[in-house]
């Protein structure tokens, strides 16, 4: 066999064919590919031949490709040509691949594929990585020498951008032959969910169905809460309330009830009806609260101690208690009425002598805000005093939940 070193996978779409006696067979349509050591072993050959049948062929019916001019070479006679069928685990490099999105995880978004760089070894052609670049898209149109000249001139790089194949794989939703990268499987479980969500933005709903299927349901309510409320409310009509309610006790009551409040009211009341008792009772509970109010943004969830309680006593409860929290670096110190007496830091606890009542500490004016406070006002507490957590007290001060920077973000960006 007689290959080039290297070509891409365009260049050869739409070229002749001839048979082992120099007679035109057809044109190439697809190279037919299996995964192989992290790269995409070429099979199989896709022929349209001079019937304009589409017809399959085994590699090693292949005898060369040439690279100036483009052409493809058998090894056979026409009469002697045998078509074969695809194997179960193969795939279509320009039906599954090209045209394509992938899932750049470097920076977070989709991207397309634009064309395939494949390289021979030996006699075998691997498809290696794909072009999501620019200069795919120009080589594709025929313009990507007049390109190079320019940049040439104007002493500028115009390089191929490549996704190496190792990181190329099916999407789960294999009926759409989309293809997203590996890490779907593996790293996007290990990326933050704000990036998770940034990146499921750019799919459809069938899309953002197959990522959500292959992780971890603790990562998958966490993107979720994440998302922009017009791509959640598109991604929750998909799924059914079970999954629904699976997610919601996942989260903080404060990110579980803006996802409730979303729902139409009869799916609210179904899902609300069929989360765990307590949970749903917290969201309940601030649903009652109105929009942009500090009660609609706090979380129930947070750590408080009896001021009677010595320091030991608190790091013991804080050890069993603490990972209900979403903050703990402010300690809240109450009476036995629930009331806000102060607030110490996790360093003040950690430092003072175990057998100190924490009514003794000295304990800082904590700043806080009343439960039917204004957002705004909220924010400005945060900005002024650079807070990372506020406590919401309600009557005579009794705390009632807290607030933590993270809510108050999308907030702050909303007033820049």
């Amino acid at each position: 066999m007689a290959f080039f070193s290297e070509i891409f996978f365009s260049t050869l779409i739409g070229k002749p064919v001839y048979t082992i006696d120099e007679k035109y067979y057809g044109n190439f349509r697809d190279f037919i590919v299996k995964r192989q050591n992290g790269n995409y072993l070429i099979t199989k050959t896709r022929i349209r031949n001079l019937s304009g049948q589409r017809i399959i062929l085994s590699w090693k019916d292949i005898h060369s490709i040439e690279a100036d001019p483009v052409s493809l070479k058998l090894k056979k006679r026409a009469e002697e040509i045998t078509p074969i069928d695809y194997d179960e685990d193969e795939l279509r490099l320009k039906r599954d691949f090209l045209d394509q999105q992938i899932i750049d995880t470097d920076s977070h978004r989709v991207v397309r594929v634009n064309d395939m760089k494949i390289v021979a070894v030996g006699d075998e052609l691997f498809m290696v990585a794909a072009d999501i670049g620019l200069r795919g898209i120009l080589r594709r149109l025929g313009l990507e020498q007049w390109a190079l000249s320019l940049a040439q001139i104007f002493r500028r790089s115009f390089s191929n951008v490549l996704v190496p194949s190792k990181y190329i794989d099916p999407f789960p939703a294999r009926l759409r032959h989309d293809i997203t990268l590996t890490v779907a499987q593996e790293k996007l479980k290990d990326m933050h969910p704000a990036d998770l969500a940034d990146v499921m933005e750019d799919l459809d709903n069938f899309e953002r169905l197959s990522i959500i299927h292959s992780l971890p349901a603790e990562t998958v309510a966490k993107t979720i809460a994440e998302l922009d409320p017009d791509v959640r409310k598109q991604l929750l009509e998909k799924l059914k309330d079970e999954a629904v309610t699976g997610l919601l006790e996942r989260l903080a009551p404060d990110a579980a009830t803006d996802i409730v409040s979303e729902l139409p009211k009869q799916r609210m009341y179904h899902v609300l009806n069929t989360m765990k008792i307590g949970e749903a009772e917290e969201i309940r509970g601030l649903l009652k609260f109105k929009k942009n109010t500090a009660g609609s943004l706090m979380n129930t969830e947070f750590v408080a101690f009896l001021e009677t309680l010595e320091a030991s006593e608190a790091l013991h409860e804080l050890r069993k208690e603490g990972h209900r929290a979403e903050q703990i670096y402010y300690l809240y110190i109450i009476d036995k009425d629930g009331l806000l007496k102060g607030v110490i830091s996790l360093r003040d606890l950690i430092f003072v002598d175990p057998k100190t009542k924490l009514a003794s500490i000295k304990k800082r004016k904590p700043v806080f805000a009343r439960i039917r406070e204004h957002v705004d006002s909220v924010v400005e507490k945060f900005t002024k005093y650079n807070l990372i957590a506020i406590p919401v007290v309600g009557r005579k001060k009794k705390l009632e939940g807290v607030i933590t920077v993270d809510d108050i973000l999308p907030l702050l960006k909303e007033q820049e």
